[in-house]
């Protein structure tokens, strides 16, 4: 088979992908080795707006874990702060590790702070 077939059977994330392979190949910049993967986790319009909206910027993307964390110090922040619940007993319905009411306790702080200004009353 000859390039040019085999560049026929390719689908378009296989073709998005071997793009950005290129691009991060042909400019050397660092940043731009994982992006090929974009490709087969978005569609080509969420590709693309991704493109349009962030294009020349670097972006970190966030871990699931640490996404978990934001989410489980809010949750600490709702049933304290807007539900009026203890912090022990806050805890306790969560169900948090010792570890993880540490962890979480030190961002619930910063959290805290961050929404002190905020009226989040919808």
């Amino acid at each position: 088979m000859t390039i040019k077939d085999e560049l026929n059977n390719l689908k378009t994330n296989d073709i998005y992908s071997l793009i950005l392979f290129a691009l991060y190949k042909l400019r050397n910049i660092p940043e731009y080795s994982g992006i090929s993967e974009l490709a087969y986790i978005l569609d080509e319009n969420n590709f693309l707006n991704l493109c349009e909206y962030f294009g020349g910027l670097t972006i970190k993307i966030p871990t699931v874990s640490e996404l978990q964390d934001i989410v489980d110090a809010l949750l600490l922040y709702q049933y304290i702060d807007l539900d009026g619940l203890s912090y022990d007993n806050a805890v306790d319905k969560i169900g948090f590790s010792s570890y993880q009411k540490r962890h979480v306790k030190k961002i619930y702080k910063n959290i805290k702070q961050v929404l002190k200004d905020y009226n989040l009353n919808v």
